[in-house]
């Protein structure tokens, strides 16, 4: 099982310059809880989550802020033809919720993992085992 078979391929992203509102509104049109923040050049430069909406909500009200403000940085990626259990390796020592996927360490975004995308891996498991 490779990280490729779970992941979501073309992630959706923001820029790193974009305001933070912009994104929030991104991450509730979608049903997101994570997004990747990337450069100009496509690269990833830091993640958002639900969690840092909400600190920046809180932090700048109403108030313009750009996505660099308030986004994680750096960020850990994997590359689509790891292993799942390298995914979850990583997310849990790093006690992450996902893993941007990248063929070239972050230069790259060719999509994203999460927890609910390794639930599903663990579903499938589970299933071709009769369980």
């Amino acid at each position: 099982m490779r990280v490729r078979d779970y992941m979501t391929a073309k992630a959706i992203t923001i820029d790193a310059g974009a305001d933070y509102q912009q994104a929030f509104e991104i991450m509730e049109r979608h049903g997101l809880h994570h997004l990747p923040v990337t450069d100009g050049q496509q690269r990833v430069v830091g993640l958002l989550t639900r969690r840092d909406m909400q600190m920046a909500a809180r932090l700048f009200h109403e108030a313009p802020a750009e996505v660099s403000d308030v986004m994680h940085t750096p960020v850990t990626t994997i590359a689509p033809d790891a292993p799942l259990a390298a995914a979850i390796d990583l997310m849990m020592d790093g006690h992450i919720g996902c893993l941007p996927v990248s063929e070239d360490g972050g230069s790259h975004l060719v999509g994203i993992i999460t927890e609910t995308d390794l639930m599903r891996a663990l579903s499938d498991l589970l299933a071709r085992q009769g369980k």
